[in-house]
């Protein structure tokens, strides 16, 4: 009996050992990947910012903060001229360089991993716009794919938009609306958003942009709040 006790003593004993040398060993590759990510990143730092905030002065955007699949998928959107090939596209074009310059396997997943550990960095709103107006535009052509506050929805595909420039957004709507973006066989996600850009403008659009930027600023106010 006391030989049966023992051995299922050890056993378990076994068993977490493995589960936790399992938990050091996943943890450790994790943090490899995100050092080996940070140096792939430097070449990002010019455009993009050092936190990922993105730069309105370059046109380019906050990527702190979006889904993981999201970044994946753009990025090699890039690398395959799915995305940015459009002679139109000038912010675009110069994304394709970089993207292609990436190991898909390797370079992009241990990229992607350290822009997710990057903090968010907030904006000040000082956009004056029609909150009424843009909530209801808003929810009727975006909420359902986007979310109600902007935030996105993994299930739908559908990325985070908030932190994203008003600059930013209003250029990638024109760039749908006008076949620069969205247009390819390959990008039916893409497609679809083309075909839904084309329905908003002028100061409806305007009105939906002022309510996607608001977002941030109503989320900030309410973590404040709740420290």
């Amino acid at each position: 009996m006391i030989n049966k006790f023992a051995g299922f003593i050890a056993s378990t004993c076994l068993v977490f050992s493995f589960h936790s040398f399992a938990f050091d060993n996943s943890q450790a590759e994790s943090n490899e990947s995100k050092e080996k990510g940070k140096v792939l990143y430097q070449q990002c730092v010019a455009c993009h910012g050092q936190n990922g905030e993105g730069n309105e002065t370059l046109n380019t955007p906050a990527i702190a903060g979006q889904f993981d699949w999201y970044l994946t998928r753009q990025i090699n959107n890039f690398a395959k001229d799915i995305r940015g090939a459009h002679e139109n596209d000038t912010f675009g074009l110069q994304m394709l360089a970089v993207a292609k310059q990436l190991d898909p396997q390797i370079d992009i997943p241990q990229l992607v991993a350290y822009i997710q550990s990057l903090p968010v960095v907030k904006t000040q709103f000082t956009e004056s716009g029609n909150m009424h107006n843009g909530s209801r535009y808003y929810q009727g052509k975006c909420g359902a794919c986007h979310g109600g506050t902007a935030q996105g929805n993994s299930s739908l595909n559908a990325p985070n938009l908030t932190g994203l420039s008003k600059a930013y957004l209003a250029r990638q709507m024109s760039n749908f609306s006008n076949g620069i973006r969205g247009t390819k066989a390959e990008d039916k996600l893409g497609r679809q958003m083309a075909m839904m850009a084309k329905t908003t403008s002028g100061q409806e659009l305007n009105d939906i942009i002022f309510y996607i930027l608001s977002q941030e600023n109503i989320s900030q106010s309410n973590s404040s709040a709740s420290k």
